[in-house]
């Protein structure tokens, strides 16, 4: 049998030996990605439009959540303001999943010299502070998703590079590695059809973990001023907004800071329950 397919077995079985708790942080993500996904659907408020009717308080007819200091419904720009923050975080993920891994797989694979050259690079990277390196290129840059999604992106990419050049340097070291490359098959084929899927598993995890940092990173970047620009709904710069009336309407920095809480956590946990299931 082989090495996928025992990979996937033994994911199975662990799931199901799992309690309905572990399901918890799954279910979180996927209610805050319907929620960004369905947002106009759930709220029949504009998110952008300005009244006189300032600071309402919970509870008030017709804004459940109450309003800003501009008469913005607060609900509709909690709900509106999933969608910028997940698309940054998810896309940032997936740019820093592909060159990372792919950097990484290449390293772990050649060995000699080509590892060597491509590891001492992505420890430079690492050694500079990647809140740093992404402040940097969004103001160069300017802010703006591209850009936003590409910093982030970037940042993240070396941490993944190195973990799949410690898993690919383990693959290519056994023995189905070995017989595929004795038989001739090409080093592109060998990397992406043998050691690939046995280096999946590890990889999802970290990936999934990383979205976190991205999340986190994006939501930093707005409250900074440096991400999603306003009049756009964004939970982080809801927080930069409200804390002018952090005492006398707290929930328009409670709210929006604790959505950003909990979307990390959930990544952390779901991560984690990956990393226990697939290794």
């Amino acid at each position: 049998m082989s090495e996928p397919a025992v990979l996937g077995r033994r994911w199975r079985a662990r799931a199901f030996a799992r309690s309905w708790p572990a399901a918890i942080p799954w279910l979180v993500l996927a209610a805050l990605v319907l929620v960004a996904l369905a947002g106009p659907l759930l709220v029949s408020a504009d998110p952008v439009r300005q009244t006189n009717q300032t600071l309402l308080p919970i509870g008030t007819p017709g804004h459940l959540l109450g309003t800003d200091d501009l008469g913005r419904d607060e609900l509709a720009r909690l709900v509106y303001g999933a969608r910028p923050l997940l698309s940054v975080a998810f896309l940032a993920t997936a740019v820093a999943a592909v060159f990372g891994t792919g950097i990484g797989l290449v390293a772990g694979f050649a060995g000699g010299r080509t590892e060597g050259a491509v590891m001492r690079f992505v420890d430079f990277a690492l050694a500079f502070p990647s809140i740093l390196l992404v402040i940097l290129v969004v103001a160069a840059a300017g802010p703006g998703t591209v850009s936003l999604v590409s910093a982030i992106g970037v940042s993240l990419a070396p941490g993944l590079a190195r973990l799949a050049r410690a898993l690919s340097a383990r693959e290519a070291a056994r023995d189905y590695v070995v017989a595929a490359r004795l038989g001739g098959t090409r080093a592109p084929r060998v990397m992406v059809r043998e050691i690939l899927p046995n280096i999946a598993g590890p990889m999802l995890a970290q990936v999934v973990m990383t979205l976190s940092v991205a999340a986190g990173y994006a939501a930093g970047l707005s409250y900074l001023g440096l991400g999603i620009q306003p009049p756009t709904p964004d939970w982080g710069y809801m927080v930069q907004a409200g804390q002018e009336f952090l005492f006398s309407a707290p929930r328009l920095v409670v709210l929006p800071a604790a959505l950003t809480l909990v979307l990390v956590v959930a990544c952390n946990f779901a991560g984690d329950d990956l990393r226990d299931g697939l290794v």
